[in-house]
């Protein structure tokens, strides 16, 4: 019972933006209405069905992006209706307004006549001002789930007589990116190519997908560092005809939903899958951990990117093949130091017993890590002094710590910085400095 008097629909393409603001012209329009369900048998629902109803107005905003077109929609809405009980524009594509086509259509929005409805669908929310978008109530339009597209294709395929394989269901789903009218699209070619029995084999012929089998035979070889066979599956595809980026886009694709099983995600990774593909899916992840998969699938990616504005798109996947399949004989993470000084064990190595001309700042503060207890630095303070200043700068470069001083050091962190502040106080300590002493 409550009507905005704007309305944006934002979403991916040939998901129904459009058809629901139809089916909301008709919800207000209809005789029984404004009703959640029009009775689509009355005069009001039949002719905004056909397009002939004089209170809907559909414009296309990229063919009418102009100001001129905008001041004579604002012009028309300011007249009553014809015969509905609403005047609804719908401006598809409403993003590709101008800006002064926008400032035009902001007056009418900020003080609109009780009577206009306004719908505005969009695939580019972000290019719609903010100004426009505050006035409006906004609905996100999501992609169409494989599950729900591939039931309505399957039924209205059957009204047709049309007969379509379950994996051959699957890969038109899949094409068409959760879009309802590229599943259409692509069936109504394919029942032009195949006739009314559509097998897995027509889609791929057609569409140029790869086949499952091949796609998990590359990515097998690959996972197990057979470089050299992965290369040779990879030249039979495409000396088979398939093109280059798809063959990318299929590993990239297959690669994936082998990561989400070596993580453990299967429920994530077999949604949409069939159980040929599960099988294989579950043969090229078994033994693989999910960093390695993480690893080859960033470089197949990398590499994806890449092909795609690349004048030699084969020597690119080529060599992004095969730099995949050598991780295998490279380290793992874990394999990795821990520190820069650190071996494989664990533990920093020890450190040579033999200092040779080391700088006298850099061996002074040696010999203040050397000091192991307060009372040993504060000896007789005074011939402590006496005796570092006395001291030659020959003696202190050639100053080498005991072997056991250098084993109880290890694993400190101490920074150079800190070592040299402690020495300071250390020596200013020796010498009585007081700093509460007024003076000092």
């Amino acid at each position: 019972g409550r009507i905005g008097h704007a309305y944006l629909f934002t979403g991916p393409r040939g998901i129904g933006k459009t058809t629901t603001a139809r089916i909301l012209a008709k919800a207000l329009n209809c005789a029984d209405g404004p009703t959640s369900g029009p009775c689509q048998t009355c005069d009001s629902c039949r002719q905004i069905g056909m397009g002939t109803h004089l209170d809907v107005l559909e414009i296309d905003g990229a063919s009418n992006r102009g100001i001129d077109e905008i001041r004579e929609l604002r012009e028309s809405a300011r007249y009553a209706t014809a015969s509905g009980r609403y005047k609804i524009i719908i401006i598809d594509e409403v993003h590709m307004l101008t800006k002064e086509a926008f400032n035009a259509l902001l007056k009418i929005l900020e003080e609109p006549p009780d009577y206009v409805v306004f719908v505005f669908a969009t695939t580019e929310p972000r290019r719609v001002p903010a100004t426009i978008t505050s006035r409006c109530q906004r609905f996100d339009f999501r992609r169409i789930p494989v599950p729900a597209m591939s039931g309505y294709i399957r039924e209205e395929a059957s009204r047709e007589g049309i007969t379509i394989e379950d994996d051959a269901l699957r890969m038109i789903c899949r094409a068409s990116g959760g879009s309802m009218r590229d599943a259409l699209s692509l069936m109504d070619q394919l029942v032009s190519f195949s006739g009314t029995e559509i097998s897995s084999e027509s889609v791929a012929g057609l569409l140029g997908l790869v086949e499952i089998d091949r796609i998990a035979s590359l990515a097998s070889a690959i996972l197990e560092g057979q470089g050299g066979e992965a290369l040779e599956i990879l030249d039979a595809a495409i000396d088979a005809g398939y093109d280059v980026e798809e063959l990318s886009t299929s590993l990239l694709e297959f690669l994936r939903n082998v990561l989400l099983r070596a993580s453990g995600a299967r429920e994530v990774g077999t949604r949409g899958m069939s159980e040929s593909e599960e099988h294989l899916v579950a043969e090229a992840a078994e033994g693989v951990g999910d960093l390695e998969a993480l690893n080859v699938l960033r470089i197949m990616t990398a590499a994806s990117t890449e092909v795609r504005f690349s004048t030699l798109p084969r020597v690119v996947m080529e060599g992004a093949v095969l730099a995949a399949a050598r991780l295998a004989e490279s380290f793992s993470i874990q394999e990795v130091p821990s520190s820069p000084g650190t071996c494989e064990s664990g533990k920093k190595p020890p450190r040579s017993k033999k200092r040779k001309n080391l700088p006298v700042n850099e061996e002074s503060d040696t010999g203040a890590e050397q000091r192991t207890s307060e009372e040993d630095e504060r000896q007789d303070a005074a011939g402590s002094v006496d005796t570092a200043e006395e001291q030659p700068s020959e003696q202190l470069s050639q100053t080498a710590p005991e072997p056991e001083a250098a084993e109880d050091r290890e694993g400190q962190t101490d920074s150079g910085g800190k070592r040299r502040t402690q020495l300071v106080l250390d020596l200013l300590d020796a010498v009585g400095y007081d700093n509460n002493r007024p003076g000092q």
